[in-house]
């Protein structure tokens, strides 16, 4: 695991706890932090999943990410100079 997605591991395990102390002790409030400290947790996650895979992606095919690039950079520069 990366280090996103250990971040967003133990962001989601606090989230859960925090979540079950404010059901636990009836503070909702509490409760919707933690639900959203959840939320959190899994979106860095995510963020970390998808960095692996973009880095997989450019060790596995280094020419077509190249061309992948190229072309964005073709197009955003076509985009900026008709502004």
């Amino acid at each position: 695991m990366k280090q996103e997605q250990i971040k967003g591991s133990v962001e989601k395990m606090a989230g859960k706890a925090q979540d079950f102390l404010g059901e636990l002790s009836g503070d909702e409030q509490l409760q919707a932090q933690g639900v959203a400290r959840q939320a959190a947790g899994q979106l860095q996650q995510t963020y970390g999943d998808a960095l692996d895979s973009i880095s997989d992606f450019t060790k596995r095919k280094p020419l077509a990410t190249v061309a992948i690039l190229a072309g964005a950079g073709l197009l955003l520069g076509l985009l900026l100079r008709r502004r």
